[in-house]
């Protein structure tokens, strides 16, 4: 558990609240992007919202509407094209790689993958365990920003994970964690550092 991830994690903490385990991480390959319509709206940037404010009503009122959405507007069977590359790429790498998540997106990895994509924050991103819960972060600055800028996308209590599973068998990607959850579905985490993934696999379990 490096210092730099600890200050990232500190200020999410509540009152009381202790720190067992903190870890880098990404998207095992293979783990599906979920549909641009279970996302919400990106957040307008705040010259969007200077240019929104001095808008006529009536106009700023249409800007805010799906109608022009260009996610929400788009034909479906456009947008069901464009996907058929990725369902490709996604076979190729299940097959060299294994398989990367279990569960619908209903289901507690399909809510966790669609808070972290709704974020739309880093590639990289930091989960972290407690003595109550388990949260993500992910970095959320822009470009021209030197300082990360932190912002919590997903938390559960600690009863909602069964497991951290290291170097899960059958398969050989360096840093794998498979992050099990109690209702039976999984997701497939790559440590960003590799030699950090079973000390902190450990750690959270030591604690249960």
């Amino acid at each position: 558990m490096t210092e730099d991830r600890r200050e990232q994690v500190r200020p999410f903490l509540r009152a009381g609240e202790h720190l067992v385990a903190v870890c880098a991480y990404e998207l095992g390959p293979g783990v599906p992007t979920p549909p641009e319509d279970l996302l919400p709206p990106a957040d307008p940037s705040s010259l969007h919202r200077r240019i929104e404010a001095k808008l006529p009503k009536p106009l700023a009122q249409l800007v805010r509407t799906r109608v022009i959405d260009p996610r929400r507007s788009r034909p479906a069977a456009a947008a069901a094209v464009d996907r058929l590359p990725d369902a490709v790429d996604q076979l190729g790498t299940r097959l060299m790689h294994g398989k990367s998540m279990e569960g619908g997106w209903e289901s507690t990895a399909g809510r966790f993958l669609i808070s972290r994509a709704g974020a739309r924050g880093s590639v990289t991103g930091v989960l972290a365990v407690t003595d109550r819960r388990w949260f993500g972060l992910t970095d959320v600055s822009h470009l021209w920003q030197s300082t990360p800028v932190m912002k919590e996308y997903w938390e559960a209590p600690r009863s909602a994970v069964a497991a951290v599973r290291a170097r899960p068998t059958g398969v050989l990607q360096r840093g794998r964690m498979d992050l099990e959850f109690t209702d039976g579905s999984w997701v497939a985490l790559l440590a960003s550092v590799p030699a950090q993934a079973v000390p902190f696999a450990e750690a959270a379990a030591h604690y249960r």
